[in-house]
């Protein structure tokens, strides 16, 4: 196997596909063929591919809660053990994040995102980790979970005031945090006109900032959606 390699391989572009993963390995792109993460404990991990391995993968496009390594059973994709952190994938990550390096990500058409490729695979770009936990999946199991964002996002100061064309984590006394999208049609928030009353206060608000309407909302995270 090659050494492993952070960053993006000389002549790739972002956006690019390939047809299948031994293609994904002569760019230099991903170094297995069965694996979702490619790294190890001691040099950490450069890059991961979305598939349709584990159920409680998130994709947002700029923003990824990716599940770690270990306890899926491939025929049916659910959990049917715990996740450990003592994985090789999952110490890579956590290594990553502790040295900031880029994380290449990779989606496969078997993943259910408005994102990835009808065929084969598509390079999605640099990310970062930029935090891990331990969650209970929608199995029952315990798994290890990683946030990830996109490296210019972070570059362009991730959490900017609310726009037209972000989405915005809302809480309220007494309720779950909810995601809001203005103006968007993004996956798994609900929608606001950017005419309406609720979206006009949000507007310039920062994170931590709250809004007078209904119940009142206080803003856990703002995130700008990226289209496909």
């Amino acid at each position: 196997m090659a050494d492993i390699f952070f960053g993006t391989p000389i002549g790739i572009r972002e956006g690019q596909c390939f047809d299948s993963r031994v293609e994904l390995i002569e760019a230099d792109l991903h170094r297995s063929i069965i694996h979702g993460i490619d790294g190890n404990g001691k040099e950490g991990a450069s890059a991961i591919v979305l598939s349709d391995g584990y159920e409680d993968d998130e994709d947002w496009g700029d923003y990824i809660i990716y599940t770690g390594h270990g306890g899926n059973d491939p025929s049916s994709k659910k959990q049917v053990d715990h996740q450990s952190w003592d994985s090789h994938g999952n110490k890579g990550l956590i290594v990553s994040q502790q040295r900031q390096l880029p994380v290449r990500v990779i989606r496969g058409f078997k993943h259910k995102s408005v994102f990835s490729p009808s065929s084969g695979y598509k390079y999605g770009g640099l990310y970062r980790v930029v935090d891990h936990w331990e969650d209970y999946g929608k199995s029952g199991f315990k798994i290890c979970r990683f946030k990830l964002v996109k490296e210019e996002i972070l570059d362009k100061n991730y959490n900017a005031s609310v726009a037209d064309g972000m989405m915005v984590l809302l809480k309220t006394t007494g309720s779950d945090p909810k995601w809001f999208s203005i103006g968007v049609d993004a996956p798994q928030a609900q929608k606001i006109s950017k005419e309406s009353k609720m979206a006009q206060l949000l507007s310039n608000k920062k994170v931590g900032e709250t809004i007078d309407f209904g119940n009142g909302f206080e803003i856990l995270e703002i995130r700008k959606y990226l289209n496909k």
